[in-house]
């Protein structure tokens, strides 16, 4: 039997494949981390040039910490608190600064004895010694430069001078001072 229909030549492929890029060749392939030619490895990691600027800073507040931690706790533990040292010295029978009382004390109080004096109070940590012992030194100093002679105008000022000195003398034993103040 023969076909009907006549068969063609089958003609050998001979159409040239298209051109593609040739793959680009390196001359060190790159490699993954886990090596793996081929792959990109990622970048390593870029230094921040704040580095020295953070750990300055750091260095500044760690410093700038420590010293007032430092200088409150000298001030609060360590150094002694200026109304209770004053307590101590009315306690031992001597002035508010320490000194011994000298015999016939009847000298008036120049305005820097005042003042040194009253700061001697007004620095205390203590409350009821700061609050008493202020008072108390501007009533004398008050009371101090009250003419001669004027004697009523230091009676007006008992009262409040009596308060002050009980209160300062309770405030010292609180603190475990026993001051005998004469007013």
């Amino acid at each position: 039997m023969t076909d009907q229909y006549p068969q063609q030549p089958v003609q050998p492929y001979t159409q040239a494949p298209p051109a593609y890029p040739a793959p680009q060749q390196w001359p060190n392939p790159p490699v993954d981390t886990h090596g793996h030619p081929g792959q990109v490895a990622p970048p390593p990691p870029v230094k921040s040039s704040r580095t020295p600027l953070i750990v300055a800073g750091a260095a500044f507040i760690t410093v700038l910490v420590l010293g007032v931690g430092g200088w409150a706790v000298y001030d609060r533990f360590i150094k002694e608190d200026p109304g209770i040292a004053a307590c101590k010295a009315m306690a031992a029978d001597k002035n508010i600064d320490g000194s011994p009382k000298t015999s016939g004390e009847d000298d008036k109080l120049t305005e820097a004895e005042y003042r040194e004096a009253r700061k001697i109070f007004e620095d205390s940590r203590y409350e009821k010694i700061r609050e008493h012992g202020t008072a108390l030194m501007d009533i004398a100093w008050q009371v101090d430069q009250m003419p001669d002679g004027e004697n009523g105008g230091a009676l007006a000022l008992l009262g409040p001078m009596g308060t002050h000195v009980s209160g300062l003398q309770t405030a010292c034993a609180d603190e475990g001072y026993i001051v005998k103040l004469d007013g």
